[in-house]
């Protein structure tokens, strides 16, 4: 893939990205828990945002969840464990700093 046909993807997908989240975002007003509107809120961000270096392609970055998905389904599963370990541990701290947040915030 040629580099500017590989910036115009990225900014296509940022802009698509950044539409669903502010989406996600006014949807998720309705939610009365605010532990659970930061949670979900951060794991969405994580899932369209978190980018991960592409197996076999050196600096070519993807979506961590899409090389997830499409190395397990697609590829060899055992390339997958870096971009899932990165995408548990961002959700997860996450979801330990929104609960501590709900805690503390009483």
């Amino acid at each position: 893939m040629m580099d500017i046909e590989y910036q115009i993807a990225w900014g296509v997908y940022l802009g698509a990205g950044l539409i669903f989240f502010s989406l996600w975002c006014w949807a998720s007003q309705f939610i009365a828990s605010s532990v659970l509107r930061g949670v979900t809120g951060a794991t969405l961000f994580f899932l369209i945002f978190l980018p991960w270096n592409l197996p076999g392609e050196s600096g070519y970055y993807a979506p961590a969840s899409l090389v997830v998905v499409l190395e397990f389904f697609i590829g060899s599963g055992d390339k997958i464990g870096g971009a899932l370990l990165a995408l548990a541990l961002s959700i997860g701290s996450a979801a330990v700093f929104f609960v501590l947040r709900g805690i503390f915030k009483r």
